[in-house]
């Protein structure tokens, strides 16, 4: 056999080389390929058949599995299923892919299908209900159930369980996650430093930053810039001073008001699109608190008025103060923006995720009578993983729902009889917004105007009635 294989070697040097490989066969293999032209072709069949049945490539090793945790809520109802796989389907070739189905779903109390749906071991965006199925996705061995997550073994848990269980305590004891996430994060590899680093931010306090603090210098980039963020929300940490100045010199901090003299910070256009680049990297890595300094005020005294500048160096603005705006600073600009109807809907999205989860359902009903484009990604950047909670009332007095009215009856004039991208999105962000009787009036609203009740387009709607919460008899 190894005499065999040293032939089939020269045979394939021979033909990688462009040359023929009759000379370089075994005698049996010369004589029943004879010579002339069919010889070679004669060669690939006895070559190709020996390495087929003698050679065949090893099987791997059989790796028993478990079987599937059962997670603690149910999966859809199987009427609401067909619809769960079409929505899929559709939603993977879209911005943010499936994450919102996902995150709607669990809203409402329900897990997917594991036919239709599995968490991949990096999908850390999961809902806490899936961290069984992502450990067992990544091949981790189950926890032992009546164990809590202590130092001891820390190692015992798979990563997703570990994690949402850190989340948890964060939320009902700080100083006991504080202590598991200061002794075993430094063990861990980047990624998952970075995340346990980022616990801290739920409920972050002055008590946090020594444990921020021994991370200072990480290794890790991420780690680093993480630290630096959280650090300045505290007060703490080393200032980019040369940074801050230059940034200070790219905007103007003027004085408005007749009667009550206020302070305002003007983000003015730029001579070219180069300086422009730069304010912009530069609102990135400087602090607030560092940017305030250089022009002389403290945090509050910066934002005593809502800044004005062009959209995108707007957006860049707010989020360094969602990042690394001190708390007092960061709740004197979201309390301006929330009152001011002409802040744009993107601009409080950024704000509000900081926001506590009752600020932020309040938030996304004063957004959704704000919104005006017809899309509402506004409106679903604000509600994050809160959805299906919007009402009617909401809804019909904003401006975007008039105008998604509006290329609804433009869709189905007869002059169009096209359908709008714009539309379509709008009537599936809405099935992941609202609640299930706001959702029966949309379509109710749409089949008014004409569209078929079966159209797809009014397949988030379907399932958002489909999922409603089972009240208690």
């Amino acid at each position: 056999m190894l005499e065999l294989e040293d032939h089939l070697a020269r045979i394939r040097g021979a033909w990688m080389a462009g040359r023929g490989a009759v000379d370089h066969a075994p005698p049996a293999w010369r004589d029943a390929v004879g010579v002339g032209a069919g010889a070679e072709a004669a060669l690939v069949a006895l070559a190709g058949q020996a390495l087929q049945v003698l050679f065949p490539p090893a099987a791997p090793p059989l790796t028993t599995r478990a079987l599937l945790p059962v997670l603690s809520a149910p999966t859809p109802p199987e009427t609401a299923r067909a619809r769960i796989r079409r929505l899929l389907a559709a939603r993977r070739t879209e911005e943010g892919g499936i994450r919102s189905l996902v995150q709607f779903l669990a809203a409402r109390g329900y897990v997917m299908h594991p036919a239709d749906w599995l968490p991949r071991p990096t999908d850390d965006w999961a809902p806490a209900i899936y961290g069984p199925w992502m450990a067992w996705a990544a091949s981790e061995t189950a926890r032992p159930s009546s164990d809590a997550l202590t130092a001891e073994n820390w190692d015992h848990w798979p990563w997703a369980e570990r994690r949402a269980v850190l989340l948890a305590l964060r939320r009902s004891d700080p100083a006991a996650a504080r202590t598991l996430v200061a002794a075993k994060a430094g063990d861990e590899p980047a990624e998952r430093r970075l995340k346990l680093l980022e616990l801290l931010e739920q409920g972050l306090s002055p008590d946090d930053a020594p444990v921020l603090e021994g991370f200072a210098a990480d290794r890790s980039d991420r780690v680093r810039a993480l630290v630096r963020r959280l650090l300045a929300r505290l007060g703490r940490g080393d200032a980019d001073v040369a940074s801050a100045q230059e940034l200070a010199s790219m905007v103007e901090l003027a004085r408005v008001g007749l009667i009550k003299r206020r302070n305002q910070l003007k983000l003015k256009p730029l001579k070219n699109l180069t300086q422009e680049a730069r304010r912009y990297a530069l609102l990135e890595t400087v602090t607030l608190a560092d940017l305030a300094k250089a022009l002389g005020v403290d945090e509050e005294t910066l934002l005593e008025t809502i800044p004005v500048g062009e959209p995108r160096v707007m957006s860049g603005f707010m989020a360094m103060v969602e990042a690394t705006a001190s708390p007092g600073a960061w709740r004197t600009l979201f309390d301006l923006v929330r009152g001011d109807a002409g802040v744009s809907v993107e601009l409080v999205a950024i704000l509000v995720r900081r926001a506590s989860p009752d600020e932020r359902r309040a938030a996304l009903q004063m957004v959704l009578a704000r919104e005006d484009a017809a899309t509402f990604q506004g409106s679903l950047a604000v509600a994050g993983d809160m959805l299906g909670v919007a009402g009617i009332k909401s809804v019909v007095q904003s401006p975007a729902y008039k105008a998604l009215l509006a290329l609804l009856a433009e869709s189905l004039s007869a002059e169009s009889r096209a359908q709008s991208p714009i539309l379509a999105v709008g009537l599936a962000n809405l099935g992941l917004l609202v609640d299930p009787n706001a959702a029966k009036a949309i379509i109710d609203a749409c089949v008014a105007s004409g569209l078929s009740a079966a159209d797809p387009q009014l397949d988030h709607l379907h399932l958002n009635i489909a999922l409603e919460p089972e009240r208690p008899t």
